[in-house]
């Protein structure tokens, strides 16, 4: 079976900003797994770029009241038929683990760790190019001079309190992108469009685009609540500038709602 590579627009702000977490804490995690100061490096780097985002946002309250309505959701699918009742139990129990785990979580995490030294110091000079040499942060050179596994070890209590948040954050996502309504389309000269008519099993909030990894297009979608469009374009050369395909694409989408 060919590799696909999933192109993805979400349909509303709430959705963008998970999204946008998924992809730092997707980051972070990577980078933790690393030994050497250039991974230690990388990991502080987004580790600052996750707290920048969730300052901004008030996910908690919000979060348990979605981690909810999905336990309501779950009980529900039960009477469909042909339900697969032991991976709906795993579900059930996977959104209650979550929401236990958000009511421990103290949304004023976030902002008490934009104030540790060390992040304080390597935000402030972050703007600036090559600002965080060792000629400029001592501080900073200092601590990625230290054994691997206590730098690792230093950036795993610093994230664990934020673990519940990302629980939830994947655990709605993963709702998400497997409650879709795919089909087989075809874009015109490079262009589908489409509606989004409302359904009784909840709202559309995510768009997916599926095309084989070697495809010599790539999608942009653009789309609200109810119509979106997809335009396909072809960039052979990273030089050049990209331009619509005047060809026909054949094309998986999937329409993700809850």
């Amino acid at each position: 079976m060919k590799k696909k590579i999933t192109y993805e627009q979400p349909l509303n702000d709430r959705i963008r900003y998970l999204l946008r977490l998924e992809y730092l804490f997707e980051g972070l995690y990577y980078g933790l797994k690393g030994p050497t100061v250039w991974d230690s490096r990388y990991t502080l780097t987004w580790l600052n770029e996750l707290l920048e985002l969730l300052t901004r946002l008030e996910l908690r309250d919000e979060l348990l009241k979605e981690l909810e309505q999905h336990q309501h959701r779950l009980e529900r699918w039960r009477t469909l038929p042909k339900v697969d009742t032991e991976r709906l139990g795993q579900l059930q129990q996977q959104a209650q683990f979550c929401h236990h785990q958000l009511t421990q979580y103290h949304s004023g995490y976030p902002e008490a760790l934009t104030q540790y030294a060390l992040l304080t110091a390597v935000r402030q000079r972050g703007s600036i190019a090559g600002g965080c040499a060792p000629t400029d942060v001592a501080s900073y050179h200092f601590w990625l001079n230290q054994p691997p596994k206590q730098r690792v070890d230093t950036l795993i209590e610093w994230l664990t309190p934020l673990e519940a948040l990302r629980h939830a954050i994947e655990f709605t996502l993963y709702l998400l992108r497997n409650n879709a309504l795919k089909t087989q389309e075809r874009a015109h000269a490079g262009y589908y469009q489409s509606t989004l008519e409302a359904v009784a099993q909840g709202e559309y909030q995510l768009i997916q685009v599926h095309l084989p990894d070697d495809h010599p297009c790539y999608p942009e979608i653009n789309g609200g609540k109810q119509r979106f469009s997809i335009r396909f374009y072809e960039q052979p050369d990273a030089k050049e500038r990209p331009q619509q395909t005047q060809q026909e694409v054949s094309f998986e989408l999937s329409c993700c709602l809850l």
